[in-house]
């Protein structure tokens, strides 16, 4: 039943058979039967056409709202016996955090801890979030808007959002700054900030959906970009196209878990030390 669940809640998640396959890392078939077999579980469609896509019935939306917090506690149940004697532990990372400074933070702080091992996995802050959710990772590095309230947060650093200027000419009259799309969990974070500021608002914003992908257009003279500090500085955006905003516009890096994972002494101490080498870094 469990699997069942799963395949509907990938279903959810990404709107089509062939994505919940890859997220599952199933065969398409697979997916299919397992819905197959959840229907005739509970007697009613869980699932129905939208387009080219799929969506939940409001029934099976019904459902896996109420089966949600069982199939965590369920996958839970698996680590209880083994927990407080855990060593290697995987943590799933946001990309934009992923492709700039998480990994060496993750290097520098590690070394502080005595046989800490972790495992690294990256996506998007929401699919790190849900991951974390389902139990499928211990720990999630990402910006979170809302930390659900099965999980346990705590802020590692507050990192800095950064104007990059065009490369070109850094005096340019373009009315266009380069940002991150609007579903982003960072945009979500600094959007009512961004959209006020006098540095900002006077200008058109253009969306993409990748950090790295706004300082190389930025390098290339397509326009300024809004950025995090630390994506401007491992992407080696040169140091005087790189404008701090005042006042200051930050996103919160969390690191979160289930509650039973945060209580462990060895999660509590890599806490500790991911706060003080974070300081390091920015």
């Amino acid at each position: 039943m469990i699997s069942y669940l799963e395949a509907l809640l990938a279903l959810e998640r990404t709107g089509t058979i062939s994505e919940a396959a890859a997220q599952l890392r199933l065969t398409q078939s697979a997916v299919t039967k397992r819905i197959q077999a959840l229907q005739n579980e509970v007697q009613f469609k869980v699932i129905e056409p939208d387009g080219r896509r799929v969506r939940l019935t409001s029934m099976g939306q019904s459902l896996l709202d109420k089966a949600r917090p069982l199939i965590s506690e369920i996958k839970n149940l698996k680590d209880i016996q083994t927990e407080n004697t855990m060593t290697t532990f995987s943590i799933g990372i946001s990309d934009s955090i992923a492709s700039s400074w998480g990994p060496r933070l993750i290097r520098l702080a590690t070394k502080k801890e005595k046989n800490l091992i972790l495992n690294i996995h990256v996506h998007r802050s929401t699919l790190v979030e849900e991951n974390v959710k389902l139990g499928r990772y211990h720990l999630g590095l990402c910006v979170s808007p809302t930390v659900d309230k099965q999980l346990v947060s705590e802020t590692i650093s507050e990192e800095s959002m950064v104007l990059l200027s065009n490369r070109f000419d850094s005096e340019s009259e373009t009315k266009k700054i380069i940002t991150i799309e609007p579903n982003s969990a960072t945009w979500k974070v600094i959007q009512e900030k961004a959209l006020k500021h006098p540095k900002i608002k006077n200008y058109e914003l253009v969306y993409v959906e990748s950090f790295a992908a706004i300082v190389q257009m930025v390098k290339e003279g397509f326009g300024h970009g809004l950025v995090p500090i630390g994506v401007a500085l491992t992407m080696g955006a040169p140091k005087k196209a790189i404008h701090l905003l005042l006042p200051s516009i930050k996103r919160e890096i969390k690191l979160i878990s289930r509650k039973n994972i945060s209580l462990l002494p060895a999660i509590q101490s890599l806490v500790v030390s991911l706060k003080e080498t974070s300081k390091e870094l920015f």
